[in-house]
């Protein structure tokens, strides 16, 4: 097996961000809600293993573009150049990011085409910056442009071999053209004294606004939102953020010492939050755990909260696994096929285990239904 895929494991191989966390306070987690029932759908999760060259990846934030078309964002990627789909192929390589897009609303029936760059050899689709490389945080749709945001990584001798060091953001001009023709533009966005990653978690629109939340680094137990009007994140003009204080919305960013400013804790690095169309209430949901974990979600009447507890919704089957990781749990509301549609990823501590095992590190899709649909 490849050199640089087993010195990417050892030095951190996407593990992931949203692993760095504690667990809930002594470990409890409020009841399921009654109103939803999660059950696996492996009719889904085929989409993910049908394309020759893309074996695996992780991350998998989507975005509706309209039409049937969603975009889908991976971090680390496993590609086999040969075709043969396999993760023991000669020329094996893991790149920083992918990206797909799924023709069809309906995952179990849908099709989907996977992108990266090559250039005589596999290449992430948002390409190296010198010794710094990009893993996928959430983005959004705005009218006729796509915004997206990017975790700016490097590798370290400490930890988990890598860190969060910044964000970053890229505008398309041109979200329904194939993604190889895309207009992308690298837009400037201002770091922050809070280490708070913009975007690394859900970004979406409501009203006259763009919202991103900002998870700070590392191991994202503190969360805070950020907003921008939504005719100047369609401009690409991010260098007016407005924070949420605890009280308004200010151009300033929240001391570190203001924990009213704190949407969230122990939400992770990586999660998606939406308006609900049938309670009009949004919903947070996350995975919530190291190594073994469950998806939970949260409800608030607004982006900024007060929020719930978490409340458990799904035990994932391979909590059981050896050496397992279950990591970064996400909603896909613009998916058809069930009441709400959810995946996760899976990964492993055991390298050998990662690249013998099928069944991992591909994203898990998870049916979520109210007993009225």
């Amino acid at each position: 097996m490849s050199g640089r895929i087993r010195a990417a494991v050892r030095r951190g191989f996407r593990i992931s961000l949203a692993l760095v966390w504690l667990l809930l306070p002594a470990g409890i987690l409020a009841a399921a809600p009654s109103d939803f029932r999660a059950s696996p759908w492996p009719e889904a999760d085929q989409i993910f293993r049908r394309d020759p060259f893309w074996v695996g990846g992780d991350g998998a934030y989507s975005i509706a573009l309209g039409e049937g078309r969603t975009l889908w964002l991976f971090g680390d990627s496993i590609i086999d150049p040969s075709g043969l789909h396999s993760r023991k192929s000669a020329g094996v390589k893991m790149i920083a990011n992918s990206i797909a897009i799924q023709n069809g609303s309906n995952p179990a029936t849908a099709t989907m085409q996977f992108y990266w760059k090559a250039d005589g050899s596999p290449a992430a689709f948002f390409p190296d910056s010198g010794k710094d490389r990009f893993w996928p945080g959430h983005g959004v749709r705005i009218r006729d442009r796509l915004l997206l945001f990017l975790m700016k990584v490097r590798t370290t001798k400490s930890g988990l071999g890598f860190e969060v060091c910044d964000w970053k953001a890229v505008l398309v001009s041109n979200p329904d053209d194939d993604p190889p023709d895309w207009k992308m533009s690298w837009i400037e966005t201002p770091s922050n004294k809070l280490h708070a990653i913009v975007g690394s978690a859900g970004v979406f629109c409501d009203g006259d606004f763009v919202y991103a939340y900002a998870s700070q680094e590392p191991g994202g137990k503190k969360t805070y939102l950020v907003r921008w009007p939504e005719n100047n994140a369609l401009d690409g003009d991010l260098s007016g953020a407005l924070w949420w204080d605890g009280k308004e919305w200010t151009g300033k960013e929240p001391a570190e010492d203001n924990l009213s400013a704190v949407v969230l804790q122990n939400a992770g690095s990586e999660f998606t939050v939406h308006r609900d169309a049938q309670t009009g209430k949004f919903l947070q949901i996350q995975s919530r755990g190291f190594g073994p974990a469950d998806l939970t979600m949260r409800m608030a009447d607004q982006p900024a909260g007060p929020w719930s507890n978490a409340a458990l919704l799904y035990h994932p089957p391979e909590f059981e696994k050896p050496r397992i990781m279950i990591y970064q749990g996400k909603a896909h509301p613009e998916l058809t096929g069930a009441g709400l549609v959810l995946t996760y990823s899976t990964n492993s501590f055991d390298f050998g285990s990662l690249m013998n095992d099928e069944e991992i590190y591909y994203p898990r899709f998870v049916r979520l239904e109210r007993p009225a649909e």
